[in-house]
């Protein structure tokens, strides 16, 4: 695994070493049938009702207490996050685009398990690589959008990508307080929100769209907000993976999501034990026809303080466009 290095280590303080970060590829394109389901549909039913109720009361009842006394996440966090890279040319994306830069982060889960100071420190080392666009896939807390206040500064920094830091709403972010107010927060620090809706945005002289769709479980996901402005996005933010299938239909070339937090605990080179999609989207890259969809193993952690087998991550993706057939 390569580290990220800015400058000789040895001139470096305590800080600046802190944010270097370790780098590592993603796995290679899984190409999907469209048929893979798993017996139990994630998103339905009476036993993932009572898994999603059990799931907000611990997370904004039982640890905010439990967690003063017990809180190992952020110290797992410095040692095992890494930055996964991939480079992407899907058809349909805009011809003669620039190369694009996109930062995926994605399940940050502020509240008790995570300190702003390590938070800070991942966020100054991701914008050591440069991103064009930073994309925030969701779940930004874990159980009240007031914890969301106490990163905000932390924050910042990603707005000053060239082309903006954008977020869309996930799960967690309704489990408790007001979506609204956690949008304006956020916009106060520069990170905009597409909440079904989408803009373009000109990266060297030619445009592209980014698209943002609500929650699949908890938020109102609208297709014709998403669709209207614009037409179809280039690139699509959706924190459920399982939107993937639906953007396809309607012509989106990338998606990126979270969520999953790829299954947070894994055996040794086994599946997710904690499944979260219902089409067998855990984590990585796949495709299926001619859409790619990206899911990030995300920042933050649920319920338990802690990951095994699949390590935090951030993922950099660098988006070309196809080279076309010489005729």
């Amino acid at each position: 695994m390569a580290i990220l290095l800015t400058m000789s280590t040895t001139t470096l303080s305590r800080e600046e070493r802190l944010t270097l970060v370790r780098r590592r590829q993603l796995k290679k394109l899984r190409m999907m049938t469209g048929k893979e389901r798993r017996w139990m549909n994630p998103n339905r039913g009476l036993i993932k009702r009572c898994e999603r109720f059990m799931d907000i009361v611990v997370t904004r009842f039982v640890y905010p207490v439990l967690g003063h006394v017990w809180n190992p996440y952020s110290c797992l966090l410095e040692r095992r996050f890494a930055l996964a890279e991939t480079k992407l040319a899907p058809s349909g994306w805009p011809t003669g685009l620039q190369p694009l830069r996109v930062l995926l982060i994605t399940d940050i889960h502020a509240g008790i398990f995570l300190t702003s100071e390590t938070l800070l420190r991942i966020v100054l080392g991701l914008m050591r690589t440069k991103p064009d666009l930073v994309v925030i896939c969701g779940d930004l807390v874990s159980g009240h959008t007031d914890e969301a206040i106490d990163i905000l500064d932390e924050l910042k920094p990603l707005a000053r990508a060239p082309l903006g830091a954008w977020f869309c709403f996930g799960n967690h972010d309704y489990y408790g307080g007001n979506p609204d107010e956690l949008r304006a927060n956020l916009a106060a620090v520069g990170i905009q929100t597409l909440k079904n809706e989408s803009i373009a945005l000109n990266h060297h002289g030619k445009t592209f769209v980014l698209g943002g769709i609500d929650d699949r479980i908890m938020g109102k996901p609208n297709w014709n907000g998403v669709l209207s402005r614009h037409g179809r996005p280039d690139l699509l933010m959706a924190h459920n993976p399982d939107h993937f299938y639906e953007a396809e239909a309607r012509g989106i070339p990338v998606t990126l999501s979270g969520h999953t937090h790829g299954g947070q605990i894994r055996l040794p080179n086994g599946p997710a034990i904690i499944r979260h999609s219902r089409f067998c989207l855990d984590e990585g890259l796949y495709g299926y026809r001619s859409s790619l969809l990206v899911v990030s193993r995300g920042l933050g952690s649920v319920v338990l303080p802690l990951r095994w087998g699949a390590d935090p991550e951030a993922v950099l993706i660098e988006i070309e466009s196809p080279i076309l057939p010489i005729h």
